[in-house]
């Protein structure tokens, strides 16, 4: 995609990719009000949408690692660089 179609002279180099894993602390609440944010949620009937973030709380809840105070959410961020030449 960085190489022109017409045959001219390319005007960026190869792309570079690299990924960084990393975490978010977070509590089991917080992560329920964040997942309330998203498109997809904000968007269903208020009776599913209180039933779906219920479930989720509820899955929370029952596991471990997430049921009682503070967990890291793994997280990765990518990032494509491609240099003007």
């Amino acid at each position: 995609m960085h190489l022109p179609r017409t045959g001219a002279a390319a005007r960026f180099g190869s792309p570079e990719q690299a990924e960084s894993p990393h975490g978010q602390r977070r509590t089991a609440d917080a992560r329920v009000a964040t997942i309330a944010t998203r498109a997809g949620v904000l968007v269903m009937p208020e009776l599913e949408q209180q039933a779906t973030l219920g479930r989720i709380r509820d899955f929370l809840a029952s596991r471990p690692e997430t049921a009682r105070g503070g967990f890291t959410l793994p997280m990765l961020t990518g990032v494509l660089r491609v240099r003007r030449l």
